[in-house]
């Protein structure tokens, strides 16, 4: 069975982690692991983090200098910059919460083994991502 907890380690935005507890919750339960290339680890955490962290974790894991949306590592942490996703919010004329979701989405689909490398991988994983989006928010509505 498949568990995910939520960590907010940042102070820069508030967020609602109850509601997107039930977010995350409901997305991992919409998975549908038989069509995926791979099932995700039992045990997932989201953590929410500063521009700051996820830009160091970007810099040692990546070697990518600059804070970046979300990181997956495929032991089940993911991470979530939460001051990039306000700029992306504004910037794609979304709300600060549709962006975090998208990015809870987004890190559950690569710990089941989407890839987003290339073009074709992109555009998959994004088809999914949309798919997963819509059937959560309609379950939780």
């Amino acid at each position: 069975m498949f568990s995910i907890r939520l960590f907010n380690r940042q102070r820069k935005k508030r967020i609602n982690l109850q509601k997107l507890q039930r977010f995350a919750t409901q997305a991992l339960s919409e998975l549908p692991v038989q069509r995926q290339p791979g099932k995700p680890p039992d045990e997932i955490n989201i953590v929410f983090v500063s521009d700051t962290r996820i830009a160091r974790l970007h810099r040692k894991y990546m070697s990518i200098d600059g804070p970046t949306d979300v990181i997956t590592f495929h032991h089940g942490d993911v991470f979530i910059g939460v001051e990039t996703a306000a700029k992306q919010a504004k910037e794609f004329r979304t709300s600060f919460e549709y962006e975090l979701e998208l990015y809870i989405a987004h890190g559950l689909l690569h710990l089941c083994g989407f890839e987003d490398a290339s073009q074709a991988g992109r555009r998959k994983m994004q088809r999914e991502q949309e798919r997963l989006l819509a059937a959560t928010r309609t379950k939780l509505s």
